[in-house]
């Protein structure tokens, strides 16, 4: 089965950007069903279905739960053409560390119902970033937030405390859906109101984001394996990002003097860096020019996603 993502990288405006809670609303009022009649699944998505919920060993969610967040994404066609073009950047960066902690690829994609890849997301209950972290959540796996920098806007570091988190969240509930529930409400919510046990049984009791939490991550996972079939358009251009880490406190000024960088342009790569200064030990985000493009690379997953990084 294969999860065809066809990634490239677009590049992100230099304004300043959009703060934003995250890709939909999960008010019932806003899924609505844009197209009349059967709008059932063919066997190829059946069986790519199928291979998905084997990978995380839980139950295909409802169908038509599914179905109804597919209608959502197309009916908001731009903005989730949008955040898969901003995906481009980080899907390459993520992967190979939720590969590092024996995690399914597939997580990759939770960004997209988090934040909608956007890495100045943050929501009303100040969760920040692609990962969307609460402060304590933050500091508890490691992540530094003060005056200086705040690392749940930093890809690397907010990945790696993502994947420890949502191996933590396993650990403790010993199923994929309780876990993933967990990640979106917290842990406690969880356990208090389905008893750790059965998130298919008590699912009700959730609140109505989490309770859909799961077909909506399985509707993403099926657009981005059958882009064209829903006409998708994600313009693909060769702009990708280089990744350096500071090894010493530096300057912002030095990294735009040496970079020839607008500094507009590196905030919006590094919404981390909150000051002038950089601290040692930080990684930095900056535009690979195209240029400086002179190969394309071809991941081809185990599931068989294929990944192009340019």
């Amino acid at each position: 089965m294969k999860i065809v993502m066809l990634l490239a990288l677009a590049l992100l405006s230099s304004c300043t950007p959009t703060i934003r809670q995250g890709i939909f609303s999960y008010k019932n009022s806003n899924i609505d069903v844009v197209k009349k009649g059967n709008f059932g699944f063919s066997e190829e998505e059946e069986r790519f279905l199928a291979q998905e919920a084997k990978v995380f060993n839980i139950e295909i969610p409802d169908r038509q739960e599914i179905r109804r967040f597919v209608n959502y994404f197309l009916a908001n066609r731009q903005s989730f053409e949008n955040t898969f073009r901003r995906a481009s950047y980080y899907i390459p960066i993520i992967i190979p560390i939720l590969q590092k902690h024996g995690l399914p690829e597939e997580l990759a994609l939770l960004p997209a119902i988090e934040s909608a890849f956007n890495p100045f997301a943050v929501s009303r209950a100040g969760a920040a970033g692609l990962w969307q972290f609460i402060p304590s959540t933050a500091r508890r796996y490691g992540l530094r937030i003060d005056g200086e920098i705040d690392e749940r806007f930093d890809v690397i570091k907010s990945t790696e405390a993502a994947a420890m988190y949502l191996k933590d969240l396993y650990q403790m509930f010993k199923n994929w859906e309780l876990a993933l529930a967990a990640y979106n409400c917290g842990e406690n919510c969880v356990a208090r109101r389905t008893g750790g046990i059965n998130f298919w049984e008590a699912q009700n009791f959730l609140p109505l984001e989490t309770k859909n939490y799961v077909p909506a991550f399985f509707a993403v996972l099926l657009l981005t394996r059958y882009p064209e079939k829903y006409g998708l358009n994600v313009n693909m251009e060769k702009v990708g990002l280089v990744v350096n880490k500071v090894q010493e406190e530096t300057k912002v000024e030095k990294v735009l003097a040496d970079k020839n960088l607008k500094e507009s342009v590196f905030r919006d790569f590094n919404p981390h860096i909150r000051g002038d200064k950089i601290p040692a030990g930080t990684y930095i985000y900056l535009p690979k020019m195209q240029t400086a493009l002179r190969e394309e690379k071809t991941i081809l997953l185990e599931n068989g996603a294929k990944v192009i990084i340019r």
